[in-house]
């Protein structure tokens, strides 16, 4: 019997339609690759300010 893969996370960051900056954490499955986001946030940036640009980058530990 082997040893399975672990599940991945990520956090992701964006900006939507309506400019608001978001953030997600998706976790990806390691069996099928499926990909789920439990995880949402969305606010709009503070007045004068522009969301940054899109991330992807591995959760912390």
């Amino acid at each position: 019997m082997g040893c399975t893969q672990s599940d991945r996370s990520k956090l992701v960051t964006w900006t939507d339609e309506h400019g608001r900056a978001c953030t997600g954490v998706v976790i990806i499955d390691s069996e099928d690759g499926d990909r789920e986001m439990p995880s949402l946030d969305s606010d709009y940036a503070p007045d004068g300010r522009q969301p940054g640009r899109t991330t992807t980058t591995p959760v912390p530990r």
